[in-house]
């Protein structure tokens, strides 16, 4: 007889244990569900940083980019004729020499040629002014682009006094062209130091 109580005894021990490793493997799955579940939203949440971060910093090197180019594109120049007063008249038509750099953003003119070369393609203002003094000479001047005059200007001495010619264009520059001022033949300009009587200047209205 005690036997049989013994087995069912045995039985519903190893039942019970049984009971209390499953309800412990139980909890230990859901205890692992739960750190896959917070690993899960923490991962999630850092993907979510990392493509912000892309974002800002892809940003932040469009905008450095832009600024980079425009500083690139940048190109501006304004020049005085001479420091010796009086230039010309001369027996053929002239270039003019601007060598008295007051801005020369790119290097983009030249003060031994008195040429400006357009570094990129684009829209550019140019403007001259040219005085003349009193006297028994006419002034003017020509703008050229490249090979072909694009402006000229003249004005008689009629009135004894100091004359001004002053005028300006933009003009649609490739890269490489080139804009220059001359001198019409038995004409004359005057310029002095610090005065910038008669000026030349440039600058990028946009590429294109």
């Amino acid at each position: 007889m005690g036997l049989p109580i013994t087995a069912g005894c045995d039985a519903a021990w190893i039942y019970e244990i049984i009971l209390l490793k499953t309800e412990s493997l139980s909890i230990r799955l859901l205890i692992c569900l739960f750190k896959m579940v917070a690993l899960e939203a923490r991962l999630n949440a850092s993907e979510g940083m990392v493509e912000e971060l892309r974002r800002e910093n892809a940003g932040k090197l469009h905008g450095a980019y832009t600024v980079g180019l425009q500083l690139h594109m940048l190109v501006a120049f304004s020049v005085g004729l001479t420091n010796d007063g009086y230039l010309g008249p001369f027996n053929s038509i002239t270039t003019l020499v601007y060598r008295r750099v007051i801005t020369n953003i790119r290097k983009a003119y030249n003060p031994n040629t008195g040429v400006f070369t357009a570094p990129v393609r684009g829209l550019c203002y140019i403007r001259f002014t040219s005085m003349g003094l009193k006297g028994p000479q006419s002034i003017g001047a020509y703008i050229y682009h490249n090979d072909k005059s694009v402006m000229f200007n003249h004005q008689n001495n009629d009135n004894g006094h100091n004359r001004f010619l002053s005028n300006a264009l933009t003009l649609e520059l490739e890269a490489g062209d080139v804009v220059y001022m001359r001198l019409p033949v038995n004409q004359e300009l005057y310029d002095e130091k610090l005065s910038n009587y008669s000026t030349f200047s440039g600058f990028l209205l946009f590429p294109m």
